[in-house]
């Protein structure tokens, strides 16, 4: 049996019900007053923290530190982390409606007709999840759960024409950034409209619309939450840009989508004023635009989407199959340097037809807006490696360390550690540069007035016709099967048309 311990004070407020006594000792486990009165159900420690368990005597709280207001909030997953990625796919839409509505002149109705293409295209995103599915997902951090990888697999379809059942749960197909472009596109096919996709590609690879940069347009707030997995996907257009043929496909994926699940079908590309854009934009003359329209009416052709088959070669895109319409009408009218059909169809008419020097079109075409180089175009920052830094000139290194910062998130990188704060990041100036490189309609329409005036020349009709012309027949017309067999002023129109249309450096 132990011995009484030393006499102790009982907290304010607290004494012994007997006596009234507020001092208290302790006697083998027991609490006993001054007087020897036991006393029951007194609390000699506070066990409001766990950290404080087993301490004798006053306890001293801490007071807590209020939450750091710039912390980030937690990554949404699951269900919430697809549909944050929509809404931020959203924003961009809407980003890149504005700035072709404001900026290119765009009537207001695209709006109106994008919003409900976008409506369709999403609208079985979430229907196929039960609540059950969806308990417990919203406020979770970001890991690598299998039901996560499985979902973002998702974008890469097997089959072109797609199924947007809400049924398919997490097997439902995701849209992908360059879909946002396709979808302002049709929008544009719809009210007929006549963009064509190339501009659209020069647009978003020079920052006229948002589309490069389109992650970092988000809200910090919207940033803040996305799982890693779709920042990834979201930041991809910086790191490439646009390739044509992607466009292309992404538009006439959308297309059969939209047909199999809506049985939507769209119009025809207003084909004329395109074709006026596309000799425009490659400086060709008003001859081939006329020839280009009978060729067209004489092999029937229609320039719709086919939605009858899923597998559509390149021709049966309808702005590729009218490039090359107009590339065969201008191959009619102005043979190639190395042909001899001009003179036989020139000694075959009283008219002498007009003559198109193409030597001084091959000099002078670098110098329209629209088949001009992009500069970092030249130069794939994803492969460098470290001798080529060192190598770099320095407009390619300012280049360089540009598309780096780029990539960092500053704000995310200085919440996660206060020694990033010693290392500042400089965002570079919103299109400061590209201000000045963006091309406007009246430096196109100045560039193609002077070209067409030194390379174009109309000739004197001849008075007297020769029964030895009109014996003269016209050659048959000059096909190539293979790129290696094009004379260089074949090449030349062919890269420059593909370039018109697919934005492509080679053709």
């Amino acid at each position: 049996m132990e011995g009484p311990g030393e006499m102790r004070r009982m907290p304010p407020g607290e004494r012994c019900p007997e006596c009234g006594s507020q001092k208290w000792y302790l006697q083998d486990g027991l609490r006993f007053c001054a007087r020897g009165h036991q006393i029951e159900g007194f609390i000699q420690f506070d066990l409001g923290d766990i950290e404080d368990s087993g301490k004798m005597g006053a306890v001293s709280r801490r007071e807590k530190a209020p939450r750091d207001k710039g912390k980030r909030a937690p990554t949404l997953t699951g269900q919430a982390g697809r549909d944050l990625y929509l809404e931020s796919l959203q924003l961009i839409v809407r980003s890149q409606i504005a700035c072709l509505i404001n900026e290119k002149g765009h009537r207001e109705e695209l709006e109106t007709v994008v919003r409900d293409l976008w409506d369709l295209r999403i609208r079985g995103s979430d229907s196929g999840l039960g609540d059950d599915a969806r308990a417990g997902e919203d406020l979770d951090m970001f890991s690598s759960e299998p039901s996560q990888q499985s979902a973002l697999t998702n974008w890469q379809p097997q089959s072109r024409k797609q199924s947007w059942d809400p049924e398919l749960g997490l097997q439902w197909p995701m849209p992908r950034v360059p879909d946002t472009l396709a979808i302002c596109y049709l929008g544009c096919v719809l009210l007929r409209i006549p963009t064509h996709l190339g501009e659209i590609i020069r647009w978003a690879n020079d920052g006229s619309i948002p589309y490069k940069k389109c992650y970092h347009c988000l809200p910090q707030e919207m940033r803040d939450r996305l799982a890693p997995a779709y920042i990834k996907v979201l930041k991809l257009p910086f790191r490439s840009p646009v390739e044509g043929d992607e466009l292309h496909r992404a538009v006439m994926d959308l297309v059969l989508s939209y047909d199999f699940n809506y049985h939507l079908v769209f119009p025809e590309v207003n084909h004329v004023p395109e074709l006026i854009q596309f000799a425009r934009e490659l400086a060709l003359p008003i001859d081939s635009i006329i020839v280009a329209r009978k060729l067209a009416s004489v092999l029937g052709y229609q320039f719709h989407f086919p939605t009858e088959k899923s597998s559509n070669p390149r021709l049966d895109y309808p702005e590729i199959r009218l490039m090359a319409l107009l590339v065969v009408a201008t191959k009619l009218c102005f043979p190639f340097p190395d042909d001899n059909l001009g003179a036989q169809i020139q000694n075959a008419s009283c008219l002498r037809a007009p003559t198109f020097d193409w030597e001084r079109w091959r000099q002078g075409k670098g110098d329209l807006p629209t088949q001009r180089d992009a500069r970092a175009s030249n130069f794939n920052f994803d492969k460098v490696t470290p001798s080529q830094v060192v190598s770099m000139a320095d407009d390619e290194l300012d280049a360089y360390f540009a598309h780096v910062s780029s990539l960092i998130d500053v704000a995310k990188d200085q919440d996660d550690s206060p020694i990033t704060k010693f290392f500042p990041v400089e965002n570079p100036p919103a299109n400061e540069t590209q201000a000045e490189d963006i091309p406007t309609t009246k430096d196109l329409d100045e560039a193609v007035k002077s070209l067409l005036s030194q390379t174009l020349k109309y000739g004197k009709s001849d008075a007297i016709k020769t029964d030895e012309s009109t014996s003269l027949s016209v050659p048959r017309y000059e096909a190539f099967r293979n790129v290696d067999h094009l004379p260089e002023m074949a090449s030349e129109l062919y890269k420059a048309a593909g370039r018109s249309t697919l934005n492509a450096n080679d053709s």
